[in-house]
């Protein structure tokens, strides 16, 4: 059969895959949350056999310097960190399966010249996802539940409004503006304090980085170093003058603690390494940590707790491989600024929430589909 008449299925096969594979990862944040973990295996591996497959048929391929030296790192890193999470164990699928999604996916939309989801069909999916999981809860059928997470998921899914905010089909449009709406009012509602933070760092860049471009390399480099400097800070004013008045602040506006426990279970988390001796290779598991299943909400501390200064210096070099790739860009359009913004904001949610590794669900996924959306942006001539 002529591989002209195969792409458009096996594209079609693809898409239908990645939206079902996130709609099944989205129920584990709501009132529908009748799967496991585990079962997400088998929709990941039938996605991953697609992906592979359209790879093999898809001959316009985009390679340069940038896409390669991202992917390389992000690979680079992710067999390092499936190899070691367990390795006390054995290797498990999930985690396994986990990976490979992510790889894959942003291998397809970062080398794909024929797009295995066109943008246009994220509105479709994202209109789905709003009026199934989120519009019940607004009309008080349904209860919010995780709301942290269903604020994130929200502020995540925005992205794809707003890069087709120019859509002229009439239909399309009207869904992608009813979306946003819908989006914008569920994370406001769900009380997530990083996610409001993320939203207004993307309004902020997005208009920043219109006149800072030429520094673009330079500030999210900064921003990358600093993170983990944050984190130090954020567990030392829980003790200063400065600490209190921030936490009476946010108990005033949120009814929410600033610190909320994060401080101690970064704490210690990092002297359990500390007294194990592993500081190269952390402790390779991710169940061991007894307070929040071992979720230490935030990337660095995660990193390092899992899989040592090995693991920390290698994710490092892979966001600092994003920060070169989107230095040299050289198409500084609207649809660039919003993508910007959003790795900005991504990046700030980390040193609060740190869901771009560890987690096997939808936040983590979509955070690396925006980021493999900016990296081809950034390759345009």
């Amino acid at each position: 059969m002529d591989s002209t008449r195969i792409r458009p299925v096996a594209q079609l096969i693809a898409t239908a895959g990645i939206f079902a594979t996130l709609l099944v990862m989205g129920m584990q944040f709501t009132v529908h949350h009748f799967t496991s973990k585990e079962s997400l295996i088998f929709p990941t591996i039938i996605l991953s056999i697609v992906l592979i497959y359209h790879l093999l048929i898809d001959r316009k391929l985009i390679t340069n310097k940038n896409n390669l030296l991202v992917t390389g790192s992000l690979i680079l890193f992710a067999t390092y960190y499936v190899l070691n999470i367990n390795r006390d164990a054995p290797l498990k699928l999930e985690y396994i399966t986990y990976f490979l999604t992510i790889v894959l996916l942003f291998t397809a939309i970062v080398f794909f010249k024929n797009r295995i989801v066109d943008k246009r069909m994220w509105i479709i999916f994202v209109f789905i996802y709003a009026n199934v999981f989120f519009l019940p809860t607004l009309l008080s059928i349904n209860k919010l539940i995780a709301a942290n997470s269903n604020g994130i998921i929200a502020f995540l899914l925005l992205f794809f409004c707003l890069i087709n905010l120019k859509e002229k089909n009439v239909i399309l449009k009207s869904l992608n503006i009813y979306t946003a709406f819908l989006l914008v009012i569920t994370l406001f509602t769900a009380t997530s304090r990083t996610a409001m933070m993320a939203f207004i760092i993307i309004i902020l860049f997005f208009f920043a980085i219109k006149y800072l471009h030429r520094y673009t390399f330079y500030i999210i480099s900064f921003l990358i170093l600093l993170s983990p400097i944050v984190t130090g800070l954020y567990v030392y004013l829980k003790h200063t003058a400065i600490g209190q008045s921030l936490n009476d602040l946010s108990i005033h506006i949120t009814g929410k603690n600033f610190f909320s426990g994060r401080d101690t279970i970064w704490s210690e988390a990092l002297n359990a390494v500390i007294k194990s001796g592993e500081i190269w290779t952390g402790l390779g598991t991710n169940v061991e940590f007894q307070k929040y299943g071992g979720y230490l909400h935030n990337l660095y501390v995660q990193v390092f707790y899992q899989s040592g200064l090995i693991g920390l210096v290698l994710f490092g070099v892979l966001l600092l491989s994003i920060a070169i790739a989107i230095g040299r860009a050289k198409v500084i359009d609207t649809d660039f600024r919003i993508l910007i913004g959003y790795f900005t904001a991504i990046l700030f949610l980390q040193v609060f929430e740190g869901h771009l590794i560890y987690k096997f669900e939808i936040i983590s996924v979509i955070s690396w589909v925006i980021i493999a959306f900016l990296i081809r942006k950034a390759s345009e001539a």
